[in-house]
């Protein structure tokens, strides 16, 4: 029984289970939680497509294939409505998961950084080469090309939008600064916008908590898990979204908890009694980085 315990310890604190393991081989796709998984099966996000470009050619262009699908038809969308728009992407995860540099979350398929829509001082749309720094005026200076830029609040608010009305990108966090997230939602408010997509925006539009940078210079986005995620090893975490299923938060009844496959292997015979109902499981989280 000791043995046990020690087992199931090691597997919560170290979380040596949120991968594909004799333990666990049903687990695939988004595995663990943003700032601890490992991702398999994970579509790449192609260099091009309608509506946008990625900022580097680098290895960390892989997501979910709902995630990658769902920031594909966000660009597209917006670049329909406003011609021009070219919305400039950052990082992902890697090709398998897990950390990358300069992240503490984009472990697991779930994160992506996408660079802020900017014009020039007179209107034009300008596609982005880089992180610059909006500030509370909405002017941002760029540094590359020596010039001001103007924070894009219409295309922005529209990516947003498109990104929070879409179904099947279940959007949990859009982590930026207080400044931009007030530019939108005054924008929306000005605009007529419908107050359910407004809501939506302004339960997910957040900046980071300290030592995270602000993201004045990007949106973060991050998907919650969805019901087959979960059964397949997708950790939720965070708030459930009223317009996001709760039952995503619950694991099928048809598939076995860490705790019954350590049972299986270790203890097949004897099952575990109530001294064990308490003990140890991963903790669920909210990173907001």
């Amino acid at each position: 029984m000791r043995r046990v315990l020690v087992l199931l310890a090691v597997l919560g604190s170290a979380g040596c289970a949120r991968a594909p393991s004799p333990l666990a081989p049903h687990w695939a796709g988004s595995i663990g939680m943003p700032h601890r998984g490992v991702l398999t099966k994970g579509a790449q996000l192609p260099a091009e497509g309608e509506g946008y470009r990625l900022l580097a050619d680098n290895d960390r262009h892989f997501g979910t294939p709902r995630f990658v699908g769902a920031i594909r038809r966000a660009a597209a969308k917006v670049g329909r409505e406003r011609p021009g728009s070219t919305l400039t992407v950052g990082d992902l995860s890697a090709r398998n998961g897990g950390k990358i540099s300069s992240h503490s979350s984009h472990r697991s398929g779930r994160d992506a950084d996408l660079l802020l829509y900017m014009t020039t001082l007179d209107g034009a749309p300008v596609t982005s080469s880089g992180f610059v720094h909006v500030g509370t005026d909405g002017l941002a200076w760029d540094e590359a090309d020596k010039r001001f830029l103007r924070f894009d609040v219409e295309r922005e608010w529209q990516l947003v939008k498109a990104l929070v009305e879409d179904p099947e990108s279940r959007v949990q966090w859009l982590f930026v600064s207080k400044p931009v997230e007030a530019m939108l939602i005054e924008w929306a408010r000005a605009r007529g916008e419908s107050g359910d997509t407004i809501v939506r925006a302004m339960d997910t539009l957040l900046q980071p908590a300290p030592p995270a940078q602000s993201h004045d210079d990007h949106i973060h986005v991050r998907i919650a898990c969805d019901p087959d995620e979960v059964a397949a090893g997708c950790e939720p975490t965070g708030p459930v979204r009223p317009w996001i299923a709760t039952t995503d938060a619950a694991p099928r009844a048809s598939e076995p908890t860490t705790l019954e496959l350590v049972q299986s292997l270790v203890v097949p015979l004897d099952p575990l009694g109530p001294a064990l109902a308490g003990g140890p499981t991963d903790a669920k989280t909210n990173t907001r980085d």
